[in-house]
């Protein structure tokens, strides 16, 4: 059971860290697009500037906040399974065999 939850941990560390440098790259290149144009003196690009600054400044702290809420639901719900298995070892096997007939059931018919 450990493996398996090390193994499910490594793998959604894998894709966070995708999503991750995704984000990153796009806030760098907000953040180089908003140095460029920082210099111009026009109102008008002033204006959307700053705007566009107070909206990544907004989408870097929903980020935060929606990755601490998953993480925090994923150790709730691996933790919550964790215990069920543990305190119910036989209706565990039973719940994975019913689940491995109907997958084979539902594979064999194609």
């Amino acid at each position: 059971m450990e493996n398996a939850m090390s193994k499910a941990e490594r793998n959604g560390a894998r894709a966070t860290t995708a999503r991750s440098a995704e984000w990153h790259n796009l806030v760098s290149d907000v953040e180089d697009l908003i140095k460029k144009v920082a210099n111009v003196s026009d109102e008008e690009v002033a204006r959307v500037r700053a705007k566009v600054e107070q909206t990544l400044a907004k989408a870097k702290a929903a980020a935060r906040d929606g990755a601490a809420s998953v993480r925090d639901y994923a150790r709730d719900a691996s933790a919550a399974t964790d215990e069920y298995v543990r305190e119910r070892p036989w209706m565990a096997v039973g719940v994975a065999a019913a689940v491995g007939v109907l997958i084979g059931f539902i594979a064999g018919r194609r």
